[in-house]
């Protein structure tokens, strides 16, 4: 600690210091005396609170607190610097200080524990501009995956504060002046704020937040004098500061402990607990038994369905009225095990129900339910009679099944039932239980098509649970059928927006037999069989996935022992090794952290009440083994997989980890040609650089395991420079530096080391041979950067200008890094120096486009191109980011050239650098776009939204141009984006006659006599702009230009309205629309919450299509939103529609306030609808 600056103590300096210090330090003590938590650490108790630690070692030293955990004793400390106010700036000395005293604690093992201790700063009010980028940075830090992600953050223009950089400068100065004057690392300073808190407190402000939460803290144990409570607590911390002591709950005095006590809560006695018990029916001997028992085995029905009374009828054997008469009796009992909703009839505690009644049933009955079963589910989908993109709207295209989801689903539970509860059906024939769900599943599955595997996907769980053996044996004869339907299901899959995935009930229904020992081997072998049959998909739910959550080492989602789940894996790799080979990469330690677990039965007691989830340390250790021996033995000679185990090297167990390295150096891997074995060499040595790059990260293997690995890689090392060097050619320059630190030094290395590697290839192979190599590399633009360097007048001739126009994308790339590099180094002298006389426009333009997007390239495109200067300014990326002349001279080469997306690129670097921007080439960048065959650009709707708003902010922009514009990209201005075509709504409100234009554009008019427009591309396009415009107008009528609502204005507009419209024969749909944007009209000056020009035209007495519009409108503007279970979000809608309906009614609107209650009584019954739906979805 010798060098660092003694940080004065508030007590001696006095101010308003030490008043905050005593209140920052007494709100720790107040959440220790509470059982709250301490910031920024885990949600542990807060076991001691040292004060003024400096004398305890801790520079950081105004609070120490520590907090344990309950269970494993663990702690873990904040270390906090208080100060009322400071400034985040380079001349801070007080900044200084702290930054000092954190970087010395930060550097003390002895008091400082990384990755689990934290340092804070803890503060009164801050300015603005340090409080809002110093946050940032410090959560970046927290927030990004590695340095170079941070980095790479923080000097993104666009996406970082503007200060954010300066604040990282001053933090670096001042740990630079605490680290001796010696710059600190990129992966230090990344590292330090990890750790670094910045926390602002408003105590010492008698209204502050903070006081006021800790008050309420302390009110849960005194409630009537809680400030007095607190200001006990500053004044014991005050004393206990003044001889830097720790305090700790036992050491605080009687008076204080005794305000925290928990107060005694008084219990009601159990005998008074117990509600007098209602009298419970005897079903056994209820009169309809037998009946019931039947209603059990469909589960429930729809009463508004024709298809599900006629099976109830068929099962029964009497009409449906009289077993309506039945249920209702069966209804009205206390306990009854008849539930009806909606329309829904439910037999509830059904499993339950049935071990009472099932010997009411014999031999007959079952048979009726088998062909009963058999009728219902095999009923193919109508939805799969339209497209994959349009069957979730398959009811509205009234492609819907004959009977309803809950009978279907009632049926295959009933089956699940009978089968799981066999013993129920005494007097039955023996087996008679078992071989009728053993007969539904066959006769439902065998041979079935990929539509009916689809259809009942939902139920293939439940199903599998009736007769998992038979179940099993349909999967397995299904996918030897030729063709498969899981092939066509598969195919079926959408991208999880309106499509589907139709195999999960088949996953699930697998998963769910996995857990029962016997059926572990064979279900494994058919999800292998199944994944072999997978072309991937967007959809997490695959049969791989499965087969690596059910044997999972740490959380196995099966009953079976280890050995049976090894016999599963060993099973596998024999007869889909390729899956299997798949799957146990995915079981090796390290790759699966979490798990959400599988399918669990619901109707067979496959897993005991008792059972505990997870295994013993030794169970896990033995399976990890296991695995991982079986990996390297799988993987033989194979060099794809001995590459891909060596990527997992660190996660293998003893003695799996020998046995790689043995495989590696064996005979047969070490005399394979150089091509074949350059995979397991590249592979190798990325492995050990990066374990030698970090290697005092936890994760990092030691020293000695390395340089095993490396004296294999060296065997394995190729001769040839050719294979030697291709790894050093990607784009990830990051894996390829040595060391850590400085990366533009290890850029510069890792430069020298690429053109050394070309230099050697060039005196071995010649120009062909480095032609060849950067060929065989995946970056082979960096070859020609090395080129670029070492590259002399012969090489340089047999690149220029021959590849310059090859359509060999590689050699593009080499040509181009060449051209780059070369540029770089010699600058323009070298370019007008080069002889290019016999080269083509094409070439020359070629050449131009290498170099970069500048004024100096520009002008030499216009004079070495001359007539053909298109070949340059089609060809360029103009990257507006190079540029350092006027863009507005590029921008119009653009667009003239055909290049509009490019120009719209440029402009909004002009808009994002706040530079002036021509309105007028702006408006005919953005029209020339829509007509250009040239490829659009990632951000090219954002770029565009944003001129858009540019223009519409000019005062100066021609007025038709705009209006052009807005209605050429009325599909981009849309809310989502922040944006709106408003120069079109302004003429909506304000123009009659354009609002009856655009309606005539939409809506065929209701006269006969009125000519109807031939239908064209054009026109449906015209009519769909039209109507995007209609649908996103929030300008009511009656706003004026300065925002303003005229009354007058209105109520001309409307009449012109609907004298147009009439006459045209759209007055209907006309008013419609109005009443949807009037949703938007504003209050009226005396309180009233709508003007009332507007209410006064909505209670017209002809204004219900008005009216309409207006409930529509009110309806769409919700949007999309979440679901609240409870409704809450409706009742609140009703409530406040009601209430505008008073207010409207009372001001003399009594059919506007018509309208407003059926809004909220549709609220109301809207959140009656979803209550009731999720109760249902939970009961399922």
């Amino acid at each position: 600690m010798s060098k660092s600056k003694k940080l004065s103590n508030p007590f001696s300096t006095g101010g308003g210091g030490v008043h905050f210090e005593a209140h920052v330090q007494a709100s720790f003590v107040a959440l220790m005396l509470t059982g709250g938590h301490a910031p920024c650490l885990p949600c542990w108790p807060i076991a001691e609170i040292k004060l003024q630690g400096k004398i305890d070692g801790f520079d950081t030293d105004d609070l120490v607190v520590v907090v344990e955990n309950v269970n494993s004793k663990e702690r873990r400390k904040l270390l906090g610097q208080v100060k009322h106010s400071i400034a985040i700036t380079q001349g801070s000395t007080l900044f200084g200080e702290v930054m000092q005293a954190a970087w010395n604690d930060f550097k003390n093992p002895k008091v400082f524990a990384k990755d689990k201790d934290i340092i804070a700063l803890i503060t009164g009010p801050l300015s603005v501009t340090d409080a809002h980028n110093v946050q940032w940075l410090l959560n970046q830090a927290r927030h990004t995956k590695n340095v170079d992600e941070f980095f790479r953050n923080v000097q993104q223009t666009n996406f970082s504060p503007p200060k954010s950089t300066d604040k990282l400068e001053v933090i670096q100065h001042h740990l630079k002046a605490a680290n001796g004057g010696n710059d600190v690392s990129r992966d230090e300073l990344y590292d330090f704020l990890n750790h670094f808190h910045l926390l602002g407190y408003d105590l010492g402000n008698e209204i502050g937040v903070v006081l006021s939460l800790l008050h309420s803290h302390i009110s849960q144990f005194q409630q009537q004098y809680p400030q007095w409570v607190w200001s006990r607590v500053v004044d014991i911390v005050q004393t206990w500061n003044q001889d830097a002591g720790t305090i700790t709950p036992g050491k605080l005095p009687d008076d204080l402990l005794d305000a925290f006590k928990q107060k005694a809560v008084a219990e009601m006695p159990e005998e008074f607990k117990a509600a007098q018990e209602k009298p419970k029916t005897d079903w056994t001997q209820h009169p309809d038994a037998t009946y019931l028992a039947l209603a059990i085995l469909i589960g429930s029905w729809q009463d508004k369905s024709r298809c599900d009374l006629e099976a109830i009828t068929q099962l029964l054997g009497i009409s449906y009225d009289e077993w309506l008469k039945k249920a209702r009796e069966i209804l009205h009992c206390p306990d009854s095990p008849l539930a009806l909703e909606n329309g829904i009839w439910k037999v509830v505690n059904r499993a339950e129900l049935w071990s009472l009644l099932g010997s009411r049933l014999l031999d007959q009955n079952l048979d009726t339910f088998r062909s009963l079963a058999v009728s219902v589910l095999k009923e193919a989908d109508p939805a799969f009679e339209l497209p994959a993109e349009e069957r979730y709207a398959a009811s509205i295209h009234g492609k819907v099944l004959k009977c309803s989801h809950v009978l279907r689903k009632g049926i295959a539970e009933g089956l699940a039932i009978l089968g799981s509860q066999t013993e129920s059906c005494a007097n039955c024939s023996q087996g008679k239980a078992e071989a009728t769900t053993v007969l539904v599943i066959r006769e439902l599955l065998t041979d079935a098509d990929w539509v009916l595997w689809g259809s009942l996907n939902s139920l293939l769980p439940t199903l599998a649970e009736a007769a998992p053996g038979e179940f099993l044996a349909a999967v397995e004869k299904a996918m030897r059928l030729t063709p498969c339907p899981f092939d066509a299901l598969f195919s079926q899959e959408g991208n999880g927006i309106t499509g589907g995935n139709y195999l999960t009930g088949l996953l699930w229904a697998l998963e769910g037999l996995a857990w029962d020992e016997q059926y572990l081997v064979r279900v494994c072998v058919a999800l292998a069989e199944l994944a072999s049959h997978d072309p991937g998909g967007q959809w997490a739910n695959r049969p791989s996935n499965s087969l690596a959550t059910i044997l999972l080492p740490w959380l196995p989602q099966t009953l079976a022992s280890v050995d049976k789940r090894k016999v599963a894996v060993r099973t596998i790799l024999n007869e889909w090794p390729d899956i299997a080979w798949n799957l146990i990469i995915q079981l090796l330690p390290g790759q699966h952290q979490t798990s959400s677990g599988s399918h669990k039965p619901s109707w067979r007691k496959t897993i005991p009440d008792d059972w505990e989830k997870g295994v013993t340390h030794q169970e896990y250790w033995q399976q990890a083994s296991f695995y991982a021996e079986l990996a390297v033995a799988a993987a033989g000679q194979d060099t794809d997989r001995l590459s891909a185990l060596i990527d997992h090297f660190d996660n293998l167990p003893e003695p799996a980890f020998d046995q790689l390295l043995q495989a590696l150096a064996s005979q047969p891997i070490s005399e394979l040609p150089e091509e074949q074995r350059l995979s397991i060499w590249d592979h190798l040595t990325k492995f050990t650089n990066k374990h030698r790059r970090f290697s005092d990260a936890k994760w990092a293997l030691p020293d000695e395991l390395i340089t095993r690995i490396e004296h294999v890689a060296g065997q394995l090392a190729p001769a040839n420079p050719f294979n030697l060097y291709q790894h050093l050619f990607t784009d990830r320059d990051f894996d390829l530096y040595e060391e850590n630190g400085d990366w533009e030094e290890q850029r510069k290395k890792l430069d020298t080391r690429r053109e050394a590697a070309i230099s050697e290839i060039f005196q071995q192979d010649g120009a062909e041979g480095v032609i060849r190599f950067a060929d065989s590399v995946s970056s082979p633009g960096q070859v020609g950067h090395a080129l670029g360097v070492i590259a002399d007048d012969v090489f340089e001739r047999t690149l220029l200008p021959h590849f310059l126009d090859s359509a060999d994308n590689k050699r593009k790339a080499l040509v181009s890094g060449f051209i780059w590099r070369r540029y770089h180094l010699k600058g323009w002298e070298w370019c007008d120096d080069l002889d290019k006389s016999d080269w083509t426009p094409e070439q020359v333009g070629q050449f131009l486009a290498c170099l970069p997007f500048t004024k100096e390239t520009w002008d030499r495109a216009s004079e070495w191109l001359q007539a053909p200067e298109s070949e340059y300014w089609t060809r360029t990326g103009a990257n507006a980011y190079q540029a350092d002349g006027d863009l507005a001279i590029a921008i119009e080469k653009l667009i003239e050239h055909g290049r509009p997306h490019a120009a719209i690129n440029c402009l909004d670097r002009l808009r994002h650098a706040k530079q002036p921007i021509d309105s007028n080439q702006c408006v005919r960048a953005l029209l020339a776009a829509l007509s250009s065959s040239e490829p659009s650009y990632a951000m090219d709707g954002y770029h565009i939204v944003e001129l858009i708003k540019f223009l519409q902010a000019e005062p100066e922009v021609n007025q038709d141009d705009l209006f052009r514009v807005e209605w050429a990209y009325v599909p981009l201005l849309d809310r989502h984006r922040g944006a709106a075509p408003q120069l079109l709504e302004s003429r909506l409100a304000n123009d009659p006659e354009f609002f009856c234009e655009v309606i005539r554009l939409i809506y065929r008019s209701k006269k006969e006599d009125q000519p109807s427009r031939e239908s064209t591309e054009e026109s449906k396009a015209i009519a769909t702009n039209a109507w995007r415009l209609l649908h996103e107008w929030k300008t009511p009528p009656g706003t004026q230009k300065d925002g303003t609502f005229s009354e007058e204005r209105f109520a001309e507009w409307l009449q012109r309205v609907k004298e147009a419209c009439t006459a045209s024969g759209h007055l209907e749909v006309a008013l419609i629309n109005i009443g949807e944007v009037l949703i938007h009209a504003p209050p009226d000056p005396d309180g009233l919450w709508i003007r009332r020009a507007v209410a006064a035209a909505l209670n017209d007495r002809e204004a219900d299509d008005m009216r309409d519009g207006y409930r529509t409108g009110t309806y769409n503007s919700r949007g999309v939103h979440w679901v609240d279970p409870t409704g809450k979000p409706e009742r609140e809608l009703a409530e406040q529609f009601r209430s505008k309906a008073e207010e409207v009614e009372n001001a003399g609107f009594q059919r506007f306030a018509v309208t407003l209650r059926g809004l909220a009584d549709s609220y109301d019954r809207e959140a009656e609808r979803i209550v009731i739906e999720h109760r249902q979805e939970d009961e399922e």
